[in-house]
């Protein structure tokens, strides 16, 4: 469900939004604890979206499109503070 309100939404509504709720999080490429796809270029920014309870699922945004890279149950992708 709550992809597919983030469907509905621009991604200024999106980046608005509270991180814990609709909204993404930036996460420094430094801070993930796995290697990030050759494909995916330094000046790509990483995000993450809260999807399954409070885990977040972690990928970029190209252009219109969220692609998602890994999503985080356990939360041991990066520091979550």
């Amino acid at each position: 469900m709550a992809l597919y309100k983030r469907s509905k939404l621009t991604w200024k509504e999106l980046r608005l939004a509270p991180r814990d709720g609709l909204g993404y999080e930036k996460i420094a490429r430094n801070a993930l604890k796995v290697s990030i796809p050759a494909k995916v270029t330094e000046d790509v920014d990483m995000i993450a979206f809260r999807c399954i309870g409070q885990a977040p699922m972690v990928g970029f945004k190209l252009g219109r499109i969220f692609h998602i890279l890994w999503i985080d149950k356990n939360f041991t992708l990066y520091n979550h503070g």
